[in-house]
């Protein structure tokens, strides 16, 4: 069944876990998440406004609206990083039940009213707001994700939250999208001083290659919600290149390659449900 954000994150709380939220752009990747859930686990599907441009936002509503009808586990549709209005009111006119609006790359106070402004269109119907605060590197993996002086700090999280009303709160702690270029080191103090300082759930992105325990320890300081995207699209990439490499055969269709690719990008996002449930 579809649920909001704020109700599937109030179960992460009561439970002390974190709930995954994993990028979906297609039929595969959709399955792959919702197989992965065996049904049980509580989930996120984000649909980036720039897959916009690959398949409409409609037709990916649509899709999970009907593949997640008769299921009792609770799955969000989330629109994930979107800065146009516009795309926040098609996407709820669609039926998405959770919206990312970002205005991270904005002076604190312009981020503020931006924001506010989308929680109190989407409060109206329902939908839940997820907001950002401070610098995180593109979405696509590329440009510098920064220093320790564009990190969140609890002092603007606690006057962010208080002043748009999100119903959850992206920090930079040493996150970053994309592929890591050496080992990363999240600020773990910095976290949970943010989270003495809001009772906002906190929303750590660029989650792809931050070991088991740091994402465990980050669960315990207060995260609640975990975006994975990089790792599970690049093990799909990597198992269609793997099958194709090993076959000879000029009849191969293209659903035995994408069925390839769905089958990595289950197995890694069950191993991330297991990581996120502390239990």
């Amino acid at each position: 069944m579809l649920v909001n954000l704020q109700e599937i994150l109030r179960l992460a709380e009561e439970r002390h876990c974190a709930i995954g939220s994993f990028n979906v752009y297609n039929v595969e990747s959709v399955q792959a998440v919702l197989k992965a859930t065996d049904g049980s686990h509580p989930v996120i599907l984000a649909f980036g406004e720039k897959y916009d441009r690959h398949m409409p936002l409609e037709a990916m509503a649509a899709l999970v609206k009907s593949y997640v009808a008769a299921t009792p586990q609770p799955v969000v549709l989330h629109l994930d990083h979107t800065k146009q209005e516009q795309t926040v009111l098609r996407a709820i006119r669609a039926g998405f039940t959770s919206i990312m609006f970002d205005g991270s790359s904005k002076p604190l106070a312009e981020n503020i009213c931006s924001t506010a402004r989308i929680v109190d269109i989407a409060h109206l119907v329902s939908v839940s707001v997820e907001g950002e605060l401070g610098y995180l590197n593109d979405e696509d993996g590329s440009g510098d994700p920064g220093d320790p002086r564009s990190y969140t700090t609890p002092q603007e999280a606690q006057a962010f939250s208080e002043g748009t009303g999100v119903d959850a709160l992206a920090i930079s702690i040493g996150n970053a999208h994309g592929l890591y270029k050496g080992t990363p080191h999240l600020d773990l103090a910095r976290l949970s001083a943010i989270a003495q300082s809001v009772e906002t759930p906190l929303v750590l992105h660029g989650s792809s290659g931050i070991s088991r325990d740091t994402l465990q320890e980050a669960i315990r300081r207060g995260i609640r919600k975990i975006n994975i995207n990089t790792e599970v699209s690049t093990s799909g990439v990597r198992a269609a290149r793997e099958y194709l490499t090993a076959q000879d055969d000029p009849n191969l269709r293209f659903e035995q390659v994408a069925k390839q690719a769905e089958s990595a990008m289950e197995n890694v996002v069950r191993e991330y449900l297991d990581w996120f449930d502390l239990k």
